[in-house]
């Protein structure tokens, strides 16, 4: 049986107005970087309106515990920043703050590539309006998002789920409706592929800025791993290796991964994605000088570490 915590959670929504999707997504991050200066944040979501699914855009800050959601409702800055919002984007925001008794999950998200034959634009639009539409229906649903292809750039349709659990979207796959509308849509694909989004090293960088956004490239997030990484087991093998010698090698592999986890998950990754967030974020982090300032200081940080560890171990 999973463990069933309380969590604190606040949704904001707005009605759209005259302002662009940047802005807004600016000012939703400027209110995360508001919410992480509290303890217990856990998640962040920004939803987007669709046509005929969802109205308004949504955001939504959860917290592990009431007592910490309370110390963001209470902050000055915070009740400014929501005020301030109306006059910013010309209407009015709706706060709604919920004690959610769940079992604890993680969001999942399931990302959906669709090569749709020509011709059967219009068709499957009308389709995609449907499977929405049914999948709103269904236990833990938070949203979903289509983007459209870009030509020269990405020929699929793609279309975003989100489920606040895999259990939840898994009832949604296995779902009658969800085969009956798969089966409708077989003649509008050429190609359909289809990527379940985990919570690997993702979680790890939710402290780089852009929340809502598909985060930092693969290849910036495994340097930073390796940045992380590379000490970490380094600092372990040469003071807490030795003590376990006599444990033997299976006993002592497992006791000195179970510490790298930790130390990584709770000390060392919160540390790096918060020093590196201006690296890290697509949108600050998008500029050549950027993109290499970045890339020569974790050059830089890879050179210092092995040679601290040459001298210690010399």
């Amino acid at each position: 049986m999973q463990e069933t915590i309380k969590t604190g959670v606040v949704v904001l929504s707005r009605d759209p107005g005259d302002f662009d999707d940047l802005s807004y997504k600016q000012w939703h991050n400027e209110l995360v970087t508001l919410a992480k200066q509290h303890d217990g944040l856990i998640d962040v979501d920004l939803q987007k309106p669709l046509e005929g699914v969802q109205d308004q855009w949504v955001q939504v800050l959860t917290y592990d515990t009431i007592d910490n959601l309370k110390a963001l409702l209470d902050d000055a800055d915070y009740r400014s920043a929501v005020e301030s919002s109306e006059e910013r984007f010309g209407t009015p925001v709706i706060q709604q703050v919920v004690a959610n008794s769940k079992p604890s999950a993680l969001p999942v998200t399931v990302v959906i590539s669709q090569l749709v034959k020509p011709g059967c634009e219009e068709a499957y639009q009308e389709w995609q309006l449907d499977m929405d539409l049914a999948a709103k229906k269904f236990p833990g649903f938070l949203g979903t998002e289509m983007i459209k292809p870009l030509p020269g750039v990405q020929n699929e349709w793609v279309v975003i789920f989100r489920f606040d659990s895999a259990r939840h979207l898994d009832d949604w796959f296995a779902s009658d409706i969800h085969k009956d509308l798969l089966k409708q849509a077989e003649p509008f694909f050429e190609k359909v592929h289809v990527r379940r989004v985990g919570r690997g090293f993702e979680d790890w960088f939710a402290n780089a800025a852009g929340e809502g956004e598909s985060g930092p490239s693969q290849v910036r997030m495994a340097m930073v791993v390796l940045l992380a990484l590379y000490p970490t087991v380094m600092l372990l093998t040469l003071f807490v290796s030795p003590l376990m010698a006599s444990w033997g090698l299976p006993l002592s592999m497992f006791v000195s991964n179970v510490l790298s986890v930790v130390i990584l998950t709770w000390a060392v990754m919160p540390l790096a994605t918060r020093a590196l967030s201006f690296w890290l974020d697509q949108e600050t982090g998008s500029g050549t000088f950027v993109t290499i300032l970045g890339g020569t200081l974790i050059v830089g940080l890879y050179l210092i570490s092995i040679s601290l560890f040459i001298w210690l171990t010399g």
